[in-house]
């Protein structure tokens, strides 16, 4: 039922969003969604992520005449309203982009985004499994700190780690990997790296040779005193994971460590895996991930090596910088910016025609504009989110004490 535009005000609007349980998410005591939006932590209960946006399978609501409505339904009634003409028309009359709140006890998945005509062919293929036909860059930013595992390593770094680890050859054979330590040219020394990763992934389906591998690694870390970060990771996940062929990827993948405001974006193809931490991630609009390890979820080799990119360097990190700071990254769909305030903030704010989401991280806000009747006021707090439509021209936000909080619109 269409929503009549005489309630359908032009005004900011709280945002009540959904949470997702799914298992690799904080608990208990650890369980840091709950007590970041306010909410009771249910007892043995992962709380993953916190969805905030427009996605179909988890829109975030908004009260209109006492009854909240999914904002998808309302972007659909009122396009222009909501998005403005120039965001409206660039994507297909949909929300751009997904915000989430993500905390992680333990490895989420060995995975990679596709770009947007894989994600069409995928979807065409099998719908079930890739639900969306979008692409899906994405930002990761730090709330705390967060470890992940982010693209492929220099070459030499990866031969130095193929050096130290004979208990591959009960998978691949010694041929391949001595191709590799005794080769001195970077371009064969990429093919080569290239055809041992496939080989590698591809073994999957081997679960004997996979296991019997697995376990003569695992034997050696336990036993070894000094072990490398990667190695450390290995031990740690095998007890949650056990014989996965993911293991394998933390001897080729960058390990990162980003500290509380930096960030990592991560384009079409590129693999990765969070490992741990507390983050806010904003995306495109889609929940399409190809994965191929550490999950319970849908696998699908074949497909995230058919999508997936060969760039063997380390991973830049986004730094902050020590006030308010805008995340510049390819994307099309969102641009993050941290704000951070103290002893307060009064902000006359313009929304160019394109609608714009808020998250509160610390302290208060208030939002003022300019209704029918009167000046209005809305207060959020912290783990509060608020949507302002496109069509809601100027607007100020003001704070009293000290406030940090991101704002997410399209460039």
């Amino acid at each position: 039922m269409t929503i009549p535009l005489k309630q359908f005000s032009i005004k900011p609007y709280k945002l009540y969003n959904t949470i997702q349980n799914y298992e690799w998410g904080t608990m208990n005591e650890s369980a840091f969604i709950p007590r970041f939006i306010g909410a009771e932590v249910e007892p043995n209960i992962p709380y993953a992520e916190l969805w905030i946006g427009a996605h179909p399978k988890a829109p975030s609501k908004i009260e209109i005449g006492g009854v909240k409505v999914p904002l998808n339904k309302i972007i659909e009634d009122y396009p222009i309203e909501c998005l403005g003409e120039y965001v409206r028309a660039k994507f297909s009359g949909t929300f751009p982009f997904l915000l989430k709140v993500l905390s992680a006890a333990r490895a989420l998945s060995i995975q990679t985004h596709p770009n947007k005509m894989q994600a069409q062919r995928l979807h065409a293929k099998d719908p079930k499994n890739y639900p969306d036909d979008n692409h899906k860059p994405e930002i990761a930013i730090a709330l705390d700190s967060l470890m992940a595992f982010v693209g492929f390593q220099p070459i030499h770094s990866i031969r130095k780690h193929l050096e130290s680890l004979p208990e591959l050859n009960m998978l691949v054979g010694q041929g391949l990997i001595d191709e590799i330590i005794k080769s001195d040219d970077p371009v064969i020394l990429e093919k080569l790296i290239i055809q041992l990763y496939e080989m590698i992934l591809r073994c999957a389906e081997e679960k004997e040779h996979l296991a019997a591998c697995i376990a003569n690694i695992h034997k050696r870390l336990t036993e070894k005193v000094f072990r490398s970060p990667e190695e450390e990771q290995f031990l740690v996940q095998h007890k949650l994971y056990g014989a996965d062929v993911g293991l394998l990827s933390f001897f080729f993948f960058n390990l990162l460590q980003l500290e509380q405001g930096q960030a990592i974006f991560t384009g079409a193809g590129v693999p990765h895996v969070y490992i741990k931490g507390n983050i806010i991630e904003c995306m495109a609009n889609s929940d399409n991930v190809v994965r191929a390890g550490l999950t319970n979820k849908f696998k699908d080799v074949e497909a995230l090596l058919h999508i997936i990119r060969y760039e063997f360097a380390g991973c830049p990190v986004l730094n902050p910088g020590t006030g308010d700071c805008t995340y510049r990254t390819a994307a099309e769909e969102f641009e993050m910016t941290k704000n951070k305030n103290l002893g307060g903030l009064r902000i006359k704010c313009f929304s160019s025609d394109r609608p714009i989401m808020y998250l509160i991280i610390q302290g208060s806000l208030e939002v003022h504009w300019n209704g029918d009747e009167s000046a209005r006021t809305l207060k959020f707090s912290r783990g509060d989110s608020f949507f302002v439509p496109a069509a809601l021209s100027q607007y100020e936000i003001t704070s009293n004490d000290d406030v940090e909080y991101f704002v997410v619109a399209v460039p």
